[in-house]
């Protein structure tokens, strides 16, 4: 007698089976995507840390060859380097190029240069003007990783500023001066009373943030200023934007105050430039920014840090009195007598 052996009959998935099988493959990749993204953000914001550090680095090597920090900006007295010029208008960054692993490109910008069948002076032209190659150049560590500025832009952009305190008076006569920074003069890393751990020397800014005109009225009150930046249109933007150009070293694009917390609007006194105003920081990181501290190490500030009364006007900034500004104000100042607890 013969046994007859029955084939097992194979099948496909069911219509459901499938969808099912479809449907876990999507939740895997929906889980998998923002920790791959989280992951990523991580990394940028560990690089633009490091970028960072390096700047203090090469401010703390300017300081121990010149015993002085530069200028933010610079002016006509002559800096230690020799740079001089009467324009008020070239960034302190130009001056750190050699300790930035960037001399040749600072060989070429103080010597005369002989380009497109024009030449140009030594220290270049006008820190906008987009046809000098020099200002032109794009130097990727001043650009933090994590913000998505245009590739195409026609002068190099930054996005590190400096420091010049708790004041809106940026620009002022006299020798005092509430930050770390500001234009035309340089202070020694003794002259921060406050102490260097203490006080903030650079930040970040996200590259094109606008700069809106304001009154004097309305300057006296920080709140004023307060609009959340990423409400700004960019169809508001205009051409010299924060950190548009690293070579220009005009309040707008090239320094901050400790007023307003980071990642709120930009206020500059009937101009967007070269003006008295509130400068804040912002970034691409989430909730808050990082900034160098005097001592070199670099700290994240959130969105959220105490800053006081934003309500009354600055203090002058040949003022030597505590901050009104909280604990961010505090960071700012360099002799204001407070220990910011943060």
């Amino acid at each position: 007698m013969k046994c007859k052996t029955s084939k097992a009959t194979r099948r496909g998935f069911t219509l459901v089976e499938l969808f099912v099988v479809i449907g876990i493959i999507g939740l895997l990749i929906a889980l998998l995507l923002p920790a791959t993204r989280t992951s990523r953000e991580a990394a940028r914001r560990v690089q633009c840390s490091n970028q960072l550090k390096q700047i203090g680095l090469g401010l703390h090597n300017y300081h121990e060859t010149f015993e002085t920090l530069p200028s933010c900006t610079s002016a006509d007295s002559a800096e230690p380097t020799g740079i001089t010029e009467s324009s008020n208008r070239r960034s302190g960054l130009i001056t750190l190029l050699p300790y930035l692993e960037h001399s040749a490109l600072y060989d070429t910008i103080m010597a005369p240069l002989a380009a497109g069948g024009q030449t140009y002076p030594a220290l270049g032209p006008d820190p906008w003007v987009d046809t000098y190659e020099p200002w032109k150049t794009q130097l990727d560590g001043l650009n933090c990783p994590s913000d998505p500025a245009d590739p195409d832009l026609p002068l190099g952009p930054t996005s590190y500023l400096f420091c010049v305190g708790d004041t809106t008076s940026v620009y002022y006569p006299g020798q005092t001066q509430r930050g770390v920074f500001s234009p035309g003069r340089r202070i020694r890393l003794r002259d921060v009373k406050d102490g260097t751990s203490n006080t903030v020397m650079l930040g970040e800014a996200s590259i094109g943030m606008p700069v809106s005109a304001q009154t004097p009225q309305q300057l006296a009150n920080p709140e004023l200023c307060g609009v959340v930046a990423s409400e700004i249109e960019f169809s508001e933007r205009t051409t010299h934007t924060r950190g548009y150009s690293w070579a220009d070293g005009a309040a707008g694009p090239a320094m901050f105050n400790t007023i307003l917390p980071p990642n709120r609007a930009n206020c500059g006194l009937n101009g967007t430039e070269a003006v008295d105003g509130i400068y804040s920081l912002s970034s691409f990181h989430s909730s808050g920014v990082q900034v160098v501290f005097a001592d070199g190490s670099v700290q994240f500030i959130p969105d959220d840090i105490d800053t006081g009364d934003l309500s009354l006007a600055s203090l002058p900034a040949t003022s030597l009195q505590a901050s009104p500004y909280g604990v961010w104000g505090a960071m700012g100042s360099i002799a204001g007598g407070e220990v910011p607890k943060f």
